[in-house]
Order: structure tokens, then C-alpha cells, then sequence
């Protein structure tokens, strides 16, 4: 009888922390829609794109979301066979050419993630509360290949409405 109530109590314990990382999944997924549709206003090339995207927890879901909205803008992905096409240092394309993707120049779009805190501060008659607020500044650079010359630099803070780290001095 306490074995069975053990393995009902394990089953809901699994499918209540399986529901909360699907709904974790979601949320991630269409909050990084925002930011790929937010990124993607800032681009407009007629030359093939490369996408290097380097935001810890945020790469998947906005990498594909990042790709989706561009090749519905019609842009002209590419996908880099070596990360050697990516190194400033490689500067004689030794170790990945452009030309093996048959073209002769091309913008890599750099993509990376800062987190800064904002921090509110409520004050009441008694109370003084101050809350810390994760901000996500997803920087976004134009490099055109093969020179490595920055084209533009841009950013785009978001900051989740529901990820609010409190606590209380006072």
C-alpha cells in the first residue's frame, strides 16, 4: 500500500516539474520571437548572411526563431561550415574562404548577450523594498567579409515582466 502511494506521489512530482519545463519552454521561445523580430528590423542586406549568435540559455530559441524571420524576409542565409570563418584573427582566410560558399563577400551578423540588473526601489511609510531586475542587452554587430569592417552596432534591452529578484532591507 506505501509502495504504491510512493509511486503515485514520484509520478505526480514528474509530471507537475514536466508541465512547469514545457510552459519554461514556451515562454523562453516567444519572448525570443520578440527579440528576433526586434533584431531582424535592424538588418536589411542584398548580401549573403552569416549568423554568429552567442547568448548562453537564449541561443536555441533565438537562433531559430533569428533564422525564421529572416528567410521569411527573403535574406540569403548562409551556414558556416568552420567557426574559422567568424576569427578576426583570420585574416587571410586561410582556414575558411568565402569563396568555398561560392561568393566573393558576405556580412556576418554577431549576435551576444549582456545581463545587467535594474534595480526599482519602492518606499512606503514603514517599509523601504528594493527589487532587482534582470536586463537582457543583446548586442547586435554588422561585419562585412572578408575585411572584417563593422558596419553597425546596435542593442536591444528586454527585461522579462515576471522575473523580478526581491529582497527587503531596511
Amino acid at each position: 500500500m506505501t509502495e504504491s502511494r510512493f509511486i503515485r506521489i514520484i509520478l505526480i512530482i514528474m509530471l507537475f516539474s514536466a508541465c512547469v519545463s514545457v510552459a519554461w519552454a514556451e515562454k523562453l521561445h516567444e519572448e525570443a520571437g520578440q527579440i528576433a523580430a526586434h533584431i531582424a528590423g535592424l538588418l536589411d542586406s542584398d548580401m549573403p548572411v552569416f549568423l554568429d549568435i552567442r547568448c548562453g540559455e537564449w541561443t536555441p530559441a533565438l537562433s531559430q526563431c533569428l533564422r525564421d524571420t529572416l528567410l521569411e524576409r527573403s535574406f540569403d542565409l548562409r551556414e558556416a561550415k568552420s567557426r574559422a570563418l567568424f576569427d578576426p584573427d583570420n585574416t587571410n582566410m586561410e582556414n575558411g574562404k568565402l569563396s568555398d560558399y561560392g561568393i566573393n563577400s558576405a556580412i556576418l551578423i554577431s549576435v551576444e548577450l549582456n545581463l545587467k540588473w535594474q534595480v526599482v526601489e519602492r518606499k512606503s511609510f514603514l517599509s523601504y523594498r528594493s527589487e532587482r531586475i534582470p536586463v537582457y542587452s543583446f548586442i547586435t554587430k554588422q561585419i562585412q567579409l572578408p575585411e572584417y569592417r563593422l558596419l553597425s552596432i546596435d542593442h536591444y534591452d528586454f527585461a522579462p515582466q515576471d522575473n523580478i529578484d526581491s529582497s527587503i532591507s531596511a
